[in-house]
């Protein structure tokens, strides 16, 4: 397998808006236990022993749980991490830096509800998928999930979504608001300075668990938003020319899609674990 560049010759000055600043993060790391055998031997991590995971925190993919991370792909990553007896290191992002980090290749993996997209694939090492979700509406007012009524409304969405192109496009950009998380978006919606928020299925059916004032409605499919009339893959991010950490990462979900921990995973925080998998 080849080797990767250490962390150390990284410049500070390249990273882009990842907390923490420069080198792994300083939060507690899990260690795997002693003894430990495994499934791939020298996994190509980009240092010896440890699993550098970026993550953007949107419930219920990712949660933060204290001085570490849960959620469905927090879950699935400890799962990973112990499958490789890797010491896991994991560092808060936002959805754009986490991307553009993973790109340059600065960590070993990001998560936080990725979808699939051919486009990404262009640019990122994207894995197998872990599981499907899909696209709904979040309000405070009754909606009826059409873009039709939609139009007129200001509609906030999250930098990088794959449908926030559509929207400008069918909405008027100007009614299209863009937002770097989703916690500052649905405080806006709250307030009444968005009329509705677009979310992935997951995280609105979450916020509308956590929050009664707020109600979600699913997304109807329509040609005008292609990404409302595909099947979304959420996956995992990796550096492209990291073919041999990739191939590891795709058998380690193989091998939790099989024996079920990503169904549970999915069922401990509120999915269907029927979505595990990339369906048929």
């Amino acid at each position: 397998m080849k080797m990767r560049r250490p962390l150390a010759v990284l410049a500070c000055g390249l990273l882009v808006a990842v907390a923490g600043g420069c080198g792994t993060s300083d939060e507690p790391g899990t260690s795997p236990p002693a003894g430990c055998k495994p499934a791939h031997p020298e996994v190509p991590t980009l240092s010896k022993g440890q699993l550098n995971v970026l993550v953007y925190v949107t419930p219920p993919y990712t949660v933060k749980e204290g001085a570490t991370y849960g959620g469905v792909e927090g879950a699935i990553v400890k799962e990973i991490a112990e499958l490789e007896c890797l010491e896991l290191k994991e560092e808060a992002v936002s959805a754009a830096a986490g991307l553009a980090s993973i790109e340059a290749g600065r960590a070993d993996l990001v998560i936080g509800g990725i979808y699939y997209t051919e486009e990404r694939a262009q640019t990122l090492g994207l894995s197998a998928p872990m599981y499907r979700d899909g696209m709904a509406l979040l309000a405070k007012d009754s909606l009826d999930g059409t873009l039709a009524d939609l139009r007129g409304k200001t509609v906030g969405v999250i930098q990088g979504y794959l449908w926030n192109e559509g929207f400008q496009k069918e909405l008027g950009a100007d009614n299209v608001k863009l937002y770097q998380d989703s916690a500052s978006l649905l405080t806006d919606v709250k307030n009444g300075r968005v009329d509705a928020a677009v979310l992935t299925s997951a995280e609105a059916g979450y916020r509308a668990e956590q929050d009664s004032d707020l109600k979600t409605t699913a997304f109807q499919a329509t040609p005008e938003i292609a990404a409302s009339t595909t099947q979304n893959h959420v996956v995992i991010a990796l550096p492209k020319d990291e073919t041999d950490l990739i191939a590891v990462i795709d058998d380690d979900i193989k091998t939790l899609i099989d024996n079920g921990a990503v169904a549970a995973a999915l069922k401990d925080n509120g999915m269907d674990p029927a979505l595990a998998g990339p369906g048929s």
